[in-house]
């Protein structure tokens, strides 16, 4: 069983203000090793530790704006992991202030922070983090104050390694197989050089993940979203609330499922629902009606997104 490229676990579903059922925005996002939280919302430490994350892994922080229900617990979270005594330096992504609200708090609570912050502030299309096999990205969203949405997306993987092609060309099993596998020439004990291109098949895609929220559909959400093996995408409202979605910078279900069809994601979760709603129901038939695998995201649901030569067979997510 191949292991997933992204597990991915919602601290919280709701808007404005929380339920007993739903927590404000926040996501938290593993791969290998790795955890990234998408949003801060009220109450995200308390979700973050019942689902088991540990505070480990968290190498970032990625606030899309400056509303309340998307940033008041993120000095919660940080004063958590002060506490655990971390001293691994953490990075907080978001829009222009984010950095004044996170040194206001930790004066105003009287404070400190006991690790480094690396705040980076971006109000237009930038590259947030690569790595030699990932980038995170940011671009503005169609909100009313500055907003980001983002995508996690892996770089191309090495073709699958042919074995059969390296036996015939006489390389040694062992190391070589490692070196050409990870990309680098080998040269033989019989002084033949042995490139990649030789014994691997074409490159393989990696997966892609993309978060927005607090938007009205725009280009920007679709091109994040563009062959996303998952779409993280606010549905505020039902369908018959369309004007008032429109008129609070927000998106319908409906709208959703729109930018999912045409971003060609492969799956869309709904999130950012409106605390007026109870019975999810249907808010998910008028979704699938335009993006059939569309599920409304709960509070501590746990995914596994797998790469698409990689996936295992289906399993319901509801």
């Amino acid at each position: 069983m191949p292991a997933p490229a992204f597990i991915v676990t919602f601290l919280g579903t709701g808007s404005g203000v929380p339920t007993p059922f739903r927590g404000l925005s926040s996501v938290a996002v593993q791969r290998e090793g790795e955890l990234i939280v998408f949003d801060c919302g009220e109450g995200t430490q308390l979700q973050y530790r019942r689902a088991g994350l540990g505070m480990a892994p968290l190498v970032a922080i990625a606030i899309s704006h400056m509303h309340g229900d998307h940033v008041t617990g993120l000095p919660g979270l940080l004063m958590s992991l002060t506490l655990a005594g971390r001293e691994e330096p953490l990075a907080i992504y978001g829009p222009p202030g984010i950095r004044d609200y996170v040194r206001q708090n930790e004066r105003a609570l009287r404070t400190r922070f006991r690790f480094p912050l690396r705040f980076v502030e971006r109000d237009g299309v930038a590259v947030l983090r690569e790595t030699p096999t990932y980038r995170l990205i940011c671009a503005p969203l169609d909100h009313r104050i500055p907003t980001l949405g983002f995508a996690w997306i892996e770089h191309p993987r090495p073709g699958r390694f042919d074995v059969e092609a390296a036996r015939a060309l006489g390389i040694p099993e062992g190391p070589l197989y490692g070196a050409l596998q990870r990309g680098t020439s080998v040269t033989l004990p019989d002084g033949r050089t042995i490139t990649p291109d030789q014994v691997l098949g074409p490159p393989r895609p990696g997966a892609r993940l993309a978060y927005c929220t607090d938007t009205r559909p725009c280009p920007a959400a679709i091109e994040l979203a563009r062959d996303a093996d998952l779409l993280i995408y606010e549905g505020t409202f039902a369908a018959d609330a369309a004007e008032e979605a429109a008129r609070k910078w927000h998106s319908t279900v409906v709208d959703a499922a729109r930018v999912a069809r045409e971003a060609g994601v492969r799956q869309l979760a709904i999130t950012h629902l409106s605390p007026r709603y109870t019975d999810v129901g249907p808010l998910r038939e008028q979704a699938r009606a335009v993006f059939p695998n569309t599920l409304i995201a709960r509070d501590l649901q746990r995914l596994e997104i797998y790469r698409r030569d990689e996936q295992p067979p289906e399993r319901s997510s509801e």
